[in-house]
């Protein structure tokens, strides 16, 4: 049972570390608060507190509970005025929420204009920002060819971690960027970024984006290209996006043997990709995963244990990962999904097609989960659960 009255006693206390406490079980508990408001009005207040680590608190309890706030203008408000605060870490506490708040405040086109200023801020931590919220709430911008001039803009920034964050948002917002080829040229040209970080974020986007690409044989391309890269978290990186896109491609095949060959290629990117990364590689999610998926299709007599052997390697690739409980909740739902198709018959090329394209989207969730896995995981896991329940109809 939460006990609001003692939270809001902690809120006004003169003892520092109380007022943290308190904004701790706000942002855990705000869900299950009785007096949704007196808990707004709470955290409302402790955004003006004037310790500065009081405020830095506050900005990430702002970006947990954002959904649950009554007054969502005033939160939005709010965040806007802590991206100004004098203090640095207040700063990048409050940026981090402008992804998850964005699509929720209500004057949308203010919304907008804000987040368009705040792309041109000269903290290169707002701007880096800035270019994550555009990704994500890219479909619910008013002007898409305004948000993409601004993530073009900031693909080239001085700053390496906003190029980073605005390649990514690319590769979020691809299937609705107006000019699709010049974002594949923008992507294309990252891949010879001099960072190494810029050029891995680059060959990951190729690989989330290549179904969208008119010209796949370019991005296919300069993914083999960097898989001859100098720094292995790039050759993992796009080792890991051609496994992905073969998957693609054995999804589209038109003969069994088509659909076989690009399995097999898929799977020797993979275990390419796991040689060369150990932390937080999505890789070693996606191999066991897809031996696993091929065996049962195609070795039945071999499938035996299979589920169990599968559930062992994977869990092993997420002993070290931040987000372990979530990912082992993911583990699970797709070794459910590896033993409804070992339960089924014999299936034709286009049953086949269809396990693959359907497990391979959410399996790729479960592999996003290992290489950012935070606290806002659940809610990719949760669509993960999702798939599995729906499978059972499908596979009927």
């Amino acid at each position: 049972m939460v006990d609001q009255e003692k939270i809001h006693t902690q809120c006004l206390s003169n003892d520092p570390q109380e007022r943290i406490h308190a904004l701790e079980e706000l942002k855990n508990f705000f869900f299950f608060m009785p007096d949704k408001q007196q808990a707004w009005n709470d955290l409302h207040r402790l955004t003006n507190d004037k310790d500065h680590d009081i405020r830095s608190s506050a900005s990430r309890a702002l970006d947990f509970v954002f959904p649950e706030i009554p007054d969502k203008q005033q939160a939005w408000n709010d965040l806007l005025r802590l991206i100004n605060d004098k203090d640095h870490d207040v700063r990048s506490s409050a940026s981090r929420a402008l992804d998850s708040a964005f699509t929720q405040v209500p004057d949308r086109q203010q919304a907008w204009n804000d987040l368009l200023r705040l792309t041109n801020d000269e903290d290169w931590l707002v701007r880096s920002s800035a270019a994550e919220a555009l990704g994500s709430a890219f479909s619910q911008v008013p002007d898409k060819q305004q948000a993409w001039n601004d993530l073009h803009r900031l693909i080239n920034d001085e700053n390496i971690f906003v190029r980073i964050n605005a390649t990514l948002a690319l590769e979020s917002a691809f299937s609705q960027v107006p000019d699709k080829q010049r974002s594949l040229n923008n992507l294309l040209s990252l891949t010879n970024d001099e960072d190494h970080e810029v050029r891995s974020s680059a060959a990951y986007a190729l690989g989330s984006a290549f179904s969208h690409f008119s010209d796949k044989q370019q991005a296919w391309n300069d993914l083999l290209k960097l898989t001859n890269d100098q720094n292995s978290s790039v050759r993992s990186s796009s080792n890991h996006s051609l496994g992905r896109v073969s998957i693609f491609m054995a999804s589209q095949a038109e003969t069994e043997d088509d659909y076989k060959k690009e399995l097999e290629k898929a799977i020797e990117f993979f275990e390419t990709a796991t040689k060369e990364a150990s932390y937080d590689n999505p890789a070693q999610f996606c191999l066991p995963f897809y031996r696993s998926f091929y065996t049962i299709i195609f070795k039945k007599q071999e499938a035996k244990g299979e589920v169990n052997k599968y559930l062992e390697k994977a869990k092993a690739a997420i002993e070290d990962s931040e987000g372990k409980k979530q990912l082992f909740e993911a583990v699970q739902s797709l070794a459910e999904a590896l033993k409804e198709v070992q339960n089924m018959e014999n299936l034709d090329l286009s049953g086949m097609k269809d396990e693959l394209s359907f497990y391979g989207k959410y399996c790729d969730y479960a592999a996003e989960l290992m290489s950012c896995a935070d606290e806002k995981s659940p809610f990719a896991t949760e669509v993960l659960k999702k798939a599995a329940n729906s499978s059972t109809s499908i596979l009927k």
